[in-house]
């Protein structure tokens, strides 16, 4: 049975769970609770990077953070392997095999370690640690207790990572892969102050297809769609990695450069505008053109001052004629 201390514990990192976005944040009350309520020393969620499949600690208490920024281990077939694929709950004492004692040994030696699964999906995630510097039991409260509260880690995961999936979808147009304004709007005003406090120049471009309309009255909207979205992936496809490209509307883009004077910019675009021509989009064999309006951040300018420039620039543009690029002085 649970005792009452366990059973208060587990209502707190519930309660924490149900009001935080933050994995960290519940993560660090649960280790923090386990300090007062079972007496740990030392306490650490251990997870594997999905990038590099080397685990890693990612929340601790009582771990200095030279020893975590330095931690990184490989599953193996060891205790961490038993854990993973094997044994959900996991001890280990001073008096376990040497190579045992080791594998879950961080900074401070202990007397007994005991280590639970952490898993999403049946999938296994990596495992939450306790530390104990004096003798004593793994109770079945104690083995319940712990592992109540690496399910409630395992939940505090999974929540934070829906979090990030429904606000990537809000972010990114999942038609076209485009970032919406939005969004773009938020990294081009931190890619303005970076321009302002390192002095380096910023490109801002606004471009428009000139014939999505027509393109819409004889072919549908479906196929204007179609036509948007593979435009596009051939705008992207011109770019460099730093640049960073958004849907600014029905039929427009608009893309910040950074580290970007104008003549490097217009270097840029007179090579997309010469691959244009030779490029056909949609199962309708379509050509099409883009009006482009072009600006660079000078001194003491505001990030609006940017922004309109390049819009008047695209109107300078459209009324010059089809496939234009105007540049704002």
């Amino acid at each position: 049975m649970m005792t009452e201390v366990f059973f208060k514990d587990i209502c707190k990192a519930v309660d924490v769970l149900s009001k935080q976005e933050s994995a960290t944040h519940t993560i660090h009350e649960i280790l923090f609770a386990m300090k007062d309520s079972i007496g740990i020393n030392h306490g650490a969620l251990v997870l594997k990077n999905p990038e590099n499949d080397y685990l890693e600690i990612i929340n601790r208490y009582n771990i200095s953070a030279h020893f975590t920024a330095s931690y990184r281990r490989g599953i193996g077939t060891g205790v961490v392997g038993r854990l993973f694929y094997k044994e959900p709950v996991v001890v280990v004492t001073s008096q376990s095999a040497t190579e045992d004692y080791k594998e879950l040994l961080m900074e401070d030696d202990y007397e007994v370690a005991i280590a639970v699964r952490v898993s999403v999906d049946g999938r296994s995630l990596g495992f939450i640690v306790v530390y104990f510097a004096k003798a004593m039991e793994l109770t079945k409260g104690l083995e319940e207790f712990l592992v109540v509260m690496a399910r409630l880690i395992a939940e505090a995961l999974r929540k934070q990572r829906f979090t990030t999936l429904l606000n990537e979808l809000r972010d990114i147009d999942a038609t076209t892969g485009l970032t919406y304004y939005h969004f773009f709007h938020q990294k081009l005003h931190a890619e303005f102050d970076k321009s302002r406090r390192h002095k380096i120049p910023l490109t801002l471009a606004i471009m428009d297809m000139d014939n999505f309309k027509s393109v819409l009255n004889v072919y549908g909207i479906e196929v204007a769609r179609k036509l948007y979205a593979e435009l596009a992936d051939h705008l992207r496809s011109c770019l460099r990695g730093i640049d960073v490209l958004g849907r600014y509307g029905t039929d427009e883009f608009i893309l910040y450069m950074p580290n970007t004077p104008m003549d490097k910019a217009e270097t840029v675009f007179d090579r997309f505008k010469e691959s244009l021509t030779m490029e056909r989009f949609t199962e309708k064999n379509l050509c099409t053109t883009l009006s482009i309006g072009i600006a660079t951040l000078k001194d003491h300018e505001k990030l609006d001052d940017l922004l309109t420039h390049a819009q008047t620039a695209l109107y300078n543009a459209k009324v010059t004629g089809k496939g234009v690029v105007q540049c704002k002085d």
